[in-house]
């Protein structure tokens, strides 16, 4: 596996900036999707964050600051996931502590 990954950055350091930028764009918006989709599963209240800077990344032309505005946005819906993922199991292992 590390070998494939290996193949996999030395490909994507070939690539053009704003190919790069649509791989980690997607790849982040994904992760984003995915930690609400578990809080959802698991009962947890989380409000995904969608923000108009992420609709700046599908125009053909977006700027540096674009991009940088739509990860930023991306980066704090995982995070808020995560954390909201994590208060809630805290509360739950409180509740139902493990016995030994």
């Amino acid at each position: 596996m590390e070998k494939d990954f290996e193949n996999y950055m030395e490909h994507f350091k070939t690539l053009p900036l704003k190919e790069k930028q649509m791989i980690i764009y997607k790849q982040l918006k994904l992760l984003s999707s995915f930690t609400n989709f578990i809080c959802e599963k698991s009962g947890i209240k989380n409000d995904i964050i969608v923000n108009s800077e992420l609709i700046d990344l599908e125009k053909e032309n977006y700027s540096e600051d674009d991009f940088a505005e739509a990860i930023i946005v991306l980066v704090n819906s995982i995070q808020n996931s995560i954390c909201d993922f994590h208060s809630a199991f805290a509360d739950y292992l409180e509740q139902h502590p493990f016995s030994e």
